[in-house]
């Protein structure tokens, strides 16, 4: 993936801040964490959303707008913000094609993170001790 898709999938402000926040450890240690949770939350929400259980389908996305911000993917973030909304409101019908970009938007993120992951971890090399 080359930077510029790495960029549209996540802010890499966020991952500096992290960096700054924590060192390149921190950074690494926030970007698996949101592996492994990420996509049990999709499937979640994709099961929700299969048995028409429009409470559980928020309940299950609530928690990937913090877990997206905290790593930048802003996208991702807007899209669960949106899901969440329409379920909590009932409106159903546009939930299947927005749960299908939330799924592409988090691949995405995830990709884009594995990049950023090793870009910090080469840059760090390179600093003084």
């Amino acid at each position: 993936m080359d930077q510029g898709a790495a960029e549209q999938a996540i802010d890499p402000a966020a991952i500096e801040r992290l960096r700054k926040l924590g060192g390149p450890a921190f950074v690494a240690e926030m970007i698996d964490l949101f592996g492994q949770y990420a996509p049990g939350r999709l499937a979640a929400a994709r099961d929700a959303l299969k048995s028409g259980d429009l409470p559980a389908l928020a309940k299950a996305v609530h928690p990937l707008k913090s877990s997206a911000g905290n790593v930048g993917a802003r996208r991702m973030l807007d899209l669960a913000r949106q899901i969440e909304g329409e379920a909590a409101s009932g409106a159903a019908a546009g939930l299947p094609a927005l749960m299908d970009r939330l799924a592409a938007e988090c691949e995405a993120a995830l990709r884009a993170l594995a990049v950023a992951r090793q870009e910090v971890a080469v840059a760090t090399r390179g600093e003084p001790r």
